[in-house]
């Protein structure tokens, strides 16, 4: 069966509130709390306050800025700052659109986005800004995936 899959696309990751005021709060802290300290004691945080702080914020910027995923005729390539990979559609099976995964590999800043099972007993979460064209893009390479609408339920 020939795919009608012509070209690579890309999709952003979604973000929505609940992710977003996690990051914003945890940056807000990383940067606050060691400039409160310095405020409110006239003495700079060591060296390794800010080592600590910057690298996180630095860490946490790369994954807000760089996650997003790309489909093309044989593979989903996922990234998401360091974290890299990617999934041979011809060994996905099931695909649940609508679900949260709140534990394993989870490249996606936003709730209510996309659990893709492929090999036996693999999966992974994406939260791509459209679910129904990330689908129809894995749908047009591989037809016959067993789509699961948990938004219906």
């Amino acid at each position: 069966m020939a795919s009608k899959f012509q070209h690579a696309v890309i999709f952003k990751s979604r973000r929505d509130i609940f992710v977003t005021t996690i990051v914003l709060g945890t940056l807000a802290l990383l940067i606050g709390l060691p400039a409160y300290g310095y405020l409110d004691s006239d003495v700079a945080p060591g060296w390794p306050v800010y080592l600590i702080s910057g690298a996180t914020t630095g860490f946490m910027l790369w994954l807000w800025f760089d996650t997003h995923y790309r489909i093309d005729a044989t593979y989903v390539h996922y990234r998401s700052g360091p974290f890299r990979g990617k999934i041979a559609i011809d060994t996905i099976r099931e695909v649940e659109k609508g679900a949260t995964m709140w534990s394993g590999l989870r490249p996606a800043l936003a709730r209510k986005g996309i659990v893709v099972k492929y090999n036996k007993y693999d999966e992974i979460y994406f939260s791509p800004d459209t679910n129904d064209t990330f689908i129809q893009a894995l749908l047009d390479v591989k037809g016959d995936i067993l789509v699961i609408d948990n938004l219906k339920h």
